[in-house]
């Protein structure tokens, strides 16, 4: 949270700092009008002198009386002090040449003027050239002053619009830019939410920001998947029990077969026991030895199927995988009429993953297959490689099938098909996940009344992986 309260402290004073410049400008537009304005006024006074003198001038042309033009000096000397004052705004008006012009009219005309006013003879056409010439120069002056300060207005009357524009489009574009971060994280709660409803747990890394909500997120997403998985292992174990107790009854018929026989056996041996041969006797020990084995290997690969240990990812053999997932189930199958088949390449690679957990996998897809087989069927499972370096099982009935709208549900968590009391609907939900986290993927094939195939794709293990194996030493 500590960049978030950085991020609104450096937005607020950005806005502070906006406020103040804004401020700033519109301040110093305000102080430099009114200059202009003062000095606008000045080239007023200016101007007015020189049309004052111009009028004694005037007067002195129809009435030459040479001691009107006294006063008309004094104005003179008035206008060239106020000139010399407004030297720099006129300077920075009309430039220094346009000044040094102005001044040097001023002055032959104050020459002129003098000249008639101490009675001498003057130029009197060229005296009023030249007052014309500063009258000129003077409205001309006045007249840039104008238009500068009417630029001012206009800057000043535009300034605060175009800011309260840029302010505006500043605003909609981090609101954009924010809207889209948040859209952008809302997707990702979405993916996530939606990628760990199906186990995939590779979409909590897509978000690629790095600040406190996103961290929080991803970390939110993190423990959550941490815990979802933690309860998928135990959902796992769960539904072994409950395929335990789908194949109680053909476990249970595996080992009343043997227990049979050794029964069967030991009675014949304690009713003939004195009548009995060595060898005849060896024999039926041998037998009864035989079927405690048989019996002991169900229950050995019962016992492995439903231990609940440490799920490691080891080298695993494919036929070694299918032929002990075959075991448990093929008196179930039997028992329900279906005839079971596998086809196994000789040459097919091995597989990284966890033997129960796979296991599980392949549990569920023949239960599946032997409840769509209500009147008994054929079931297959068939291997082969494929050429993007996975290795390809195919589990197919001839059952019921399913609809299209049944096939894009097939993997929703609590989905079934089947009616209360037979089934929960975790176990593709379950496969799903399995699958996904060993690096593969699933895909359904099926027609209604015709049949289903399951293709599970996993990963065919690399050599370094098995490298690695042995010297780790872990899955041994």
């Amino acid at each position: 949270m500590k960049g978030i309260r950085i991020k609104i402290i450096i937005f607020f004073v950005a806005y502070l700092s906006f406020i103040a410049l804004n401020t700033g400008m519109f301040w110093w537009n305000v102080v430099s009008l009114r200059d202009r304005l003062i000095v606008m006024d000045n080239f007023h006074e200016l101007l007015s002198d020189i049309l004052e003198i111009r009028r004694y001038e005037k007067n002195f042309m129809f009435y030459p009386e040479p001691g009107s033009l006294k006063e008309v000096v004094i104005y003179l000397d008035k206008a060239e002090n106020d000139a010399a004052q407004l030297k720099n705004k006129i300077e920075e008006i009309a430039g220094p040449v346009e000044y040094q012009a102005f001044m040097k009219n001023m002055n032959d005309y104050k020459m002129q003027l003098s000249l008639l006013a101490d009675g001498a003879p003057g130029d009197l056409v060229k005296t009023r050239t030249l007052g014309s010439s500063m009258v000129q120069k003077a409205q001309n002056l006045l007249t840039l002053k104008k238009k500068r300060i009417h630029d001012a207005l206009i800057r000043i009357q535009y300034i605060p619009m175009a800011v309260m524009v840029s302010l505006a489009m500043l605003i909609t574009v981090i609101f954009y830019w924010q809207t889209k971060k948040v859209f952008g994280r809302l997707g990702y709660v979405q993916q996530a939410a939606e990628g760990v409803a199906r186990g995939d747990y590779d979409t909590i890394n897509k978000i690629r920001s790095d600040d406190e909500i996103s961290r929080l997120m991803r970390s939110a997403f993190s423990n959550m998947a941490a815990e979802l998985e933690s309860r998928q292992h135990q959902l796992i174990e769960s539904r072994k029990l409950i395929s335990i107790g789908t194949l109680a009854s053909g476990i249970a018929h595996e080992l009343n077969n043997p227990l049979n026989n050794v029964s069967l056996t030991a009675d014949t041996m304690l009713e003939e026991f004195e009548d009995l041969e060595q060898d005849e006797a060896k024999e039926m020990l041998n037998d009864i030895i035989n079927e405690i084995g048989r019996a002991s290997l169900v229950v050995k690969n019962l016992l492995d199927f439903s231990r609940e240990g440490e799920h490691l990812m080891c080298s695993i053999s494919v036929t070694k995988l299918i032929n002990e997932t075959s075991k448990l189930v093929a008196n179930q199958l039997k028992l329900d009429k279906i005839s079971m088949r596998t086809d196994i390449p000789e040459d097919i690679p091995n597989i990284k993953g966890d033997l129960n957990s796979l296991q599980q996998v392949f549990i569920n897809l023949i239960i599946n297959a032997d409840h769509a087989m209500t009147e008994g069927g054929s079931l297959s499972i068939s291997v082969r490689s494929t050429s993007k370096g996975f290795v390809r099982f195919d589990v197919a009935d001839n059952g019921c099938g399913m609809t299209e709208e049944t096939i894009e549900r097939i993997f929703d968590p609590f989905f079934t098909t089947k009616p209360v009391g037979k089934g929960t609907g975790l176990g593709l939900s379950i496969i799903y996940g399995i699958i996904k986290k060993h690096g593969g993927y699933i895909e359904v094939q099926s027609e209604l009344d015709e049949g289903t195939t399951f293709s599970i794709y996993l990963p065919e293990q690399k050599e370094e992986d098995i490298y690695n194996d042995q010297i780790s030493g872990s899955c041994n």
